[in-house]
């Protein structure tokens, strides 16, 4: 018998041999390619140039056990070939141009934002209570805020209405923090009987844990990975997570009528990306105090109707075509508004972009989180207008990650927050009024 196997047995044989052929033949052909014989070094020579790549190819003489190239498929090749070239010249000076528009566009941001914030710094932030509603302050405001002052400036519009103190938001995170030690210590296995308050308690921990592994998962900050190490669990928190975590504690102690709702950790997460936690704690409590925010995160179902009977008005206003569309195929707006409203947009658009319309929300109010809706659909009006219920609603709850800054605030631009001669404010009164006498009504009937 032969010394070598069986062609049967090599195609059964172990990865480790076929890794070990494998390795073997690569070092023969590496050998074989360092040490070239002298023909191939003198057919090398005589050519005038280098095969870089196969496109190269086509102006190689054949082998010689071919017949050679006819003068004309000789010179189709070389016309084939400069032509080539010229479309990977033509491609790079193209890539090339398009770098330098990108860097002077970078430079031309980078130099607004400086002057943007020399302003900010000393003619607004100094004098807020006199500046804030003046042109300047306005027009800067809606062309976004420069990130050294965006947390200062939010600060500022959000306000403190409730009178919250850096002494006060130490005591909820303590509290916050011996009851999650408390529940953790009688859980499951605990022979005490909790109260259904401390289930309540045990619950929302347990959620706020959930959601913030969830909370820009992609920034890798926010979340407390666990590593197995030689056995060991190590636990190695992100460095905002703990932040992150007593800033939603302290606010379920400070509220406990509210609670954790799904959805609060993107927006203390914004925050706390901008601010230190205590004010972090602040804004986000004044923030959740707003009367939308907490119609909707109260789940107050007869407020959130009026809001959405307010937003159609203007829907309908702005863009007639998708809202018939939309009625048509019963989109209504809770399949898609309130994830926006719940997370003012974080979770749903780029964050740099949701900042944006964070700063102008700042400025503007409630409204301005509707007319960034309709802006949202106005930008994607062409498509949507070809779209069935299912492709809609899967569209818009998750929205394209490249969305264009530029072209959403041109778009929210062009949304008139005026319906019928009235303005948003007054729209919403009157929706609220209907329903009122509607609920009065029914119950006169009942």
């Amino acid at each position: 018998t032969s010394s070598e196997p069986s062609l049967g047995w090599r195609l059964f044989r172990s990865k480790q041999a076929a890794h070990k052929e494998a390795s073997k033949a690569a070092q023969d052909v590496r050998s074989k390619s360092a040490s070239p014989s002298p023909k191939s070094t003198l057919r090398r020579k005589s050519t005038d140039f280098i095969v870089g790549s196969t496109t190269a190819l086509i102006l190689e003489n054949r082998p010689t056990n071919l017949p050679p190239k006819s003068a004309e498929e000789e010179q189709k090749h070389r016309e084939q070939y400069e032509a080539m070239v010229e479309e990977a010249k033509k491609r790079e000076k193209k890539d090339i141009k398009q770098k330098m528009m990108q860097l002077q566009q970078q430079i031309k941001h980078e130099d607004t934002v400086a002057s943007a914030m020399e302003v900010w710094n000393s003619e607004i932030l100094n004098n807020w209570d006199i500046m804030k509603h003046s042109r300047k302050a306005q027009e800067l405001w809606w062309q976004g805020l420069p990130p050294s002052i965006r947390g200062k400036v939010w600060k500022l519009a959000i306000g403190n209405d409730l009178n919250i103190t850096y002494e006060l938001y130490e005591i909820f995170r303590a509290r916050a923090k011996d009851r999650i030690k408390l529940l953790c210590e009688s859980g499951p296995d605990s022979d005490e009987d909790p109260s259904p308050a401390d289930w309540d308690r045990e619950s929302s921990v347990e959620l706020i844990k959930l959601d913030i592994s969830r909370t820009f998962p992609h920034l890798c900050i926010f979340q407390k990975e666990e590593i197995v190490d030689k056995g060991t669990v190590v636990k190695m928190g992100g460095p905002y997570h703990d932040m992150l975590h007593g800033v939603l504690g302290a606010y379920v102690c400070y509220r406990p009528d509210v609670g954790y709702v799904q959805g609060m950790s993107f927006l203390a997460a914004v925050l706390i990306l901008n601010m230190e936690p205590a004010d972090a704690f602040v804004c986000f409590a004044n923030l959740l105090n707003k009367p939308c925010q907490l119609a909707f995160f109260r789940v107050d179902s007869d407020q959130m109707k009026i809001y959405f009977d307010t937003y159609e008005v203007f829907f309908e206003e702005n863009l007639p075509k998708l809202y018939t569309l939309f009625q048509k195929w019963k989109v209504t707006p809770d399949l898609y508004l309130i994830d926006w409203i719940f997370t003012l947009y974080s979770k749903s658009l780029p964050l740099d972009v949701a900042s944006r319309v964070w700063d102008v929300f700042c400025r503007d109010g409630e409204e301005f989180l509707f007319r960034t809706a309709l802006g949202i659909l106005l930008l994607h009006e062409d498509i949507l207008v070809n779209m069935d219920f299912i492709q809609i609603v899967q569209f818009l709850t998750k929205l394209p990650e490249d969305i264009s800054e530029e072209k959403l605030f041109q778009s929210i631009a062009a949304i008139t927050m005026q319906a019928k001669n009235k303005k948003f404010k007054e729209v919403l009164s009157s929706v609220k009024e209907g329903f009122t006498s509607q609920s009065s009504d029914k119950d006169k009937g009942e």
